[in-house]
């Protein structure tokens, strides 16, 4: 068996079995620092297990963080441009269609939980494990797409915005050939998706 197959299904048994107890047993735990514990336990089974097939060598971190901050600016740039000439025909812009406030208690918390750690474990499995897997078995865009699916189902639902960051992240691994990159992006995204409700006046 392909080591990656193996640590994927670790982590997939690993992330059943602490939503069943978070589900079936009554924890006093913030489900924050709860999601921040299950995130950090997956990271360190991926890098444990399969660090150097995890997608996180890479010659410069620096520069492939740095890349990831330009395809993030230009990509945050191009989402507001499109929202404000949505605003011409359609009442609110499109972006207040597609995501909406998150009431946030502990709002450092949520910055490091939601914009920081879950970001690069979600990287580490999804693009990392699952898409470089993909890719040895079938076409670019094939890969992309599945593994898209794959991210976008996990948070619940197969959303927009989560299909959009699924290609946009497995686009970016398949030309760096590391996370670093779509990391950044995907921690800008989340960020951006938190923040720019709060922006808007209007929202």
């Amino acid at each position: 068996m392909d080591r990656r197959i193996g640590v994927i299904l670790v982590v997939i048994l690993v992330e059943l079995a602490f939503r069943l107890v978070y589900s079936t047993v009554s924890l006093p735990v913030n489900p924050l620092f709860f999601t921040m514990l299950v995130r950090v336990v997956e990271t360190l089974i991926i890098l444990g297990l399969a660090f150097r097939l995890s997608g996180v060598s890479t010659r410069s971190i620096p520069r492939e963080i740095a890349i990831g901050a330009g395809v993030a600016a230009a990509f945050g740039a191009a989402v507001v441009l499109g929202d404000a000439v949505s605003r011409a025909f359609l009442q609110g812009g499109a972006l207040r269609l597609l995501i909406g406030r998150q009431e946030v208690a502990d709002p450092a918390m949520f910055f490091l939980v939601g914009c920081v750690i879950a970001p690069f474990a979600e990287e580490l499995f999804f693009r990392g494990l699952l898409y470089s897997w993909l890719r040895q078995r079938m076409p670019m865009i094939a890969s992309i797409v599945v593994s898209a699916l794959f991210f976008a189902g996990m948070h619940g639902f197969i959303a927009p915005v989560q299909i959009v960051g699924g290609l946009i992240f497995a686009g970016l691994y398949e030309w760096r050939g590391n996370i670093w990159a779509p990391y950044t992006v995907h921690a800008a995204a989340n960020f951006g998706i938190w923040i720019l409700p709060w922006l808007y006046p209007s929202w």
